[in-house]
């Protein structure tokens, strides 16, 4: 057993590991912060905020560890979202042909990237523990207590190894190659505090977009049908998307920016306002 342990969880995330030997897995939902348990008491915690990939993580990595037998499902659920709904209900219910999990309430509570053999063994192997809503470390810790209590045993059929996917190193783009419908100009309209991208063809300015996303943009150049279907299509689709990313986050917290060059994010309240909405936290299972 701890030689399968040696290298577990195979499904890689940001969580927290404890003692792999503990019987209990912890799941905070969308909370990211304030929920602190007693590491060796626990074998990993973290978050999960979609009823998709995020469900198959938690179950590839608790299959490949026949220690884990309870799933605490706490914290509060992400908007749109029912993953300890959807967790019990592929518990009690499995999935259809389709691997969609049957009873779930969410719009995307599908199963396609694992086996249905894991679906399985993970539905014998673990019991749910509801506590939605729960964000107290106190009232979660009490009941991890309780469940040690009950000493559960291993599962008896051992660990599954996860296959992983092989991992492809990037390289930087080839040669450059021209679009044959022009190139963009990225750049911020400090006076109307929006992004700005003017199109070129044949050096001649054709066209004029301003918006206040990246994304809004992205979709607006898309609409107008304004990249060339050429060699290089896709990776000119995803250089002006990390450009005008580069410049949204450039707009929002003030700092400078220039196409091609490194953004340099300013420090001060402009930031701590921008990324305070969307808070990373140290549990969180896969985003």
């Amino acid at each position: 057993m701890a030689e399968d342990l040696k290298n577990w969880p195979p499904v890689e995330g940001r969580y927290v590991l404890g003692n792999k030997k503990s019987p209990i897995a912890v799941c905070t939902n969308a909370t990211v912060e304030g929920i602190k348990v007693d590491m060796k008491k626990v074998a990993i915690i973290g978050k999960c905020a979609t009823e998709n990939i995020g469900v198959e993580k938690i179950i590839q990595n608790i299959v490949s560890n026949p220690n884990i037998r309870y799933l605490v499902l706490c914290g509060k659920p992400s908007k749109g979202h029912f993953v300890a709904q959807a967790i019990e209900s592929l518990i009690k219910n499995g999935v259809d042909e389709k691997k969609r999990i049957t009873g779930a309430k969410g719009n995307m509570p599908y199963l396609k990237n694992i086996a249905k053999e894991l679906i399985e063994r993970f539905r014998k192997q673990i019991t749910p523990v509801n506590l939605m809503g729960e964000t107290t470390s106190q009232g979660i810790m009490g009941v991890i207590d309780e469940l040690l209590a009950t000493k559960p045993e291993e599962f008896k059929h051992g660990a599954i190894k996860i296959k992983k996917v092989e991992e492809i190193e990037a390289h930087p783009c080839p040669d450059w190659i021209p679009d044959p419908k022009g190139f963009f100009v990225v750049s911020i309209d400090r006076a109307r505090n929006k992004l700005l991208v003017e199109h070129y063809q044949d050096n001649k300015l054709k066209n004029k977009i301003i918006g206040d996303s990246a994304e809004g943009i992205c979709k607006t150049i898309a609409n107008l049908n304004l990249i060339g279907d050429f060699g290089g299509t896709l990776e000119h689709s995803m250089y002006l998307a990390r450009e005008l990313q580069k410049a949204e986050l450039a707009l929002s917290s003030n700092s400078d920016y220039e196409q091609d060059g490194e953004l340099k994010m300013k420090k001060g309240k402009e930031k701590k306002e921008t990324l305070k909405e969307e808070p990373v936290g140290e549990y969180d299972w896969h985003d």
